[in-house]
């Protein structure tokens, strides 16, 4: 299909690796800082907190368990988020990939 793994652009106009491996933005890291250690306190640790691939995107996520555990975290992890954002003049989304044709 004309790629290869040097020399080819990549798809989706993602040329902009520095989203993924840069730094998080002050008020993102605040906001992940904030939920992280309330989800913490609540016995609830995160396993990751980065940028995505798309402009604007930052993943964090409950570690792991069982399903009826793991619907809980993410049910409480979703309103720790939409509470500590508001706090800091902030709007969380959580829809997947909110924006056609990036990543």
């Amino acid at each position: 299909c004309g790629r290869t793994l040097i020399g080819q652009l990549p798809c989706r106009n993602q040329q902009a690796d520095l989203n993924y491996f840069g730094p998080i933005p002050f008020r993102v890291d605040q906001l992940l800082q904030r939920v992280q250690e309330e989800m913490l306190r609540v016995g609830c640790p995160m396993a990751v907190r980065h940028n995505e691939v798309a402009p604007g995107q930052h993943e964090m996520s409950p570690i792991f368990c069982t399903a009826s555990a793991s619907s809980d975290s993410n049910a409480l992890f979703m309103e720790v988020c939409n509470t500590e954002a508001v706090k800091l003049g902030l709007q969380v989304l959580f829809h997947e990939k909110p924006f056609a044709g990036i990543n």
